[in-house]
């Protein structure tokens, strides 16, 4: 990999930003840019295996300097970037989709349906869970902060069509509002959350975890009690394994309750 000169990526980045307005020459341009700053071995930077999507492996300060460059044509001219960003994910390389995602993230959402129509499309045809997370995240940061009960109401539309990827999706898409301290509504993504749970076993262990440790780091009375009341209502034996993982993230007494809650159902 290339070392990063800050002042020679800038002027990369600027003259890449000059491309914004034509999508052809702006991809080729931005291939030149991958390549120079490229890891040679190119694999999966989550499990080590070969991608369906190639990948240049450049590393995140160069993701970064190209995004901030691109920020105020976002905000002055959305039409033109939403046509750069198609085509963006176009290309099957996780870079450019993790561009997309990332500029789509930080449109001005004059039309949230436009962003939310493209976050619904790629996620159904997305093979990666690193960028099926950035959809429902980073790809729409800005919608959320703006409009977060329609991000909600989205994250329900999808889980109504339970496929494993959009109950991943929706998993990756509601520990933001989780973890935000400003949002109040638990019940909401508790109720989300069931919604998953409900439906037939489809493993996302990982990520039920990940979130429900995001929910009692904010409430762990209501995330017990939505707990107790799984054991009675979610799909087994999954809900069963969930609760075992989950039990250190509470307090030695409420690890009693669940514990006690847990030999019920087994007995």
């Amino acid at each position: 990999m290339t070392a990063i000169n800050p002042a020679k990526l800038k002027i990369q980045c600027v003259e890449l930003s000059e491309l914004y307005s034509d999508p052809e020459q702006f991809i080729q341009q931005l291939h030149e840019l991958f390549d120079f700053y490229a890891v040679r071995v190119r694999k999966n930077r989550v499990t080590g295996t070969i991608l369906l999507l190639q990948s240049y492996q450049v590393s995140p300060p160069v993701m970064r300097a190209l995004e901030l460059e691109l920020i105020d044509l976002l905000n002055t001219q959305p039409s033109r970037g939403l046509i750069l960003i198609d085509a963006l994910w176009e290309q099957k390389w996780v870079e450019t989709r993790d561009l997309a995602v990332s500029l789509l993230g930080s449109i001005p959402p004059i039309n949230p349906d436009s962003i939310l129509k493209r976050i619904k499309s790629w996620i159904s045809s997305c093979e990666s869970d690193v960028i099926r997370s950035t959809l429902t995240t980073r790809g729409v940061s800005r919608l959320s902060k703006e409009n977060p009960e329609l991000v909600l109401n989205f994250l329900h539309e999808l889980t109504s069509s339970p496929t494993k990827g959009n109950c991943q999706a929706v998993l990756f898409g509601l520990v933001p509002f989780a973890s935000d301290h400003d949002f109040d509504n638990l019940p909401r993504l508790f109720k989300l959350l069931d919604n998953i749970l409900l439906v037939e076993e489809k493993g996302l262990v990982k990520e039920i975890l990940v979130l429900l440790k995001a929910l009692i780091k904010r409430s762990e009375q209501e995330s017990l009690y939505f707990l107790e009341r799984q054991l009675s209502t979610a799909s087994k034996p999954r809900i069963f394994r969930v609760i075992r993982q989950i039990l250190p993230s509470f307090s030695d007494q409420n690890q009693a309750v669940l514990k006690k809650a847990l030999k019920r159902q087994n007995a």
